[in-house]
């Protein structure tokens, strides 16, 4: 299995958790915080950009090298 599925896997579980009626509203914040961390690390670790956080790594070209000054 993908690292993005088990990512995924983990966002499902927890946010069916945070659907329990067993659960606290401080709980249920936790869980659903917890699912959307997930979600993000499989957008993540499948190269999807997400907001002005994002970090270029080695195998994406930099700026100044898509587009040299003159």
């Amino acid at each position: 299995m993908k690292d993005a599925d088990l990512f995924r896997q983990y966002a499902k579980e927890a946010m069916r958790w945070s659907c329990s009626k067993s659960t606290s509203a401080d709980e249920k914040r936790a869980l659903i915080n917890l699912a959307c961390r997930y979600a993000q690390a499989a957008l993540m670790r499948e190269g999807v950009v997400l907001g002005s956080n994002f970090i270029p790594s080695s195998r994406h070209p930099t700026l100044e090298e898509t587009h040299p000054v003159f």
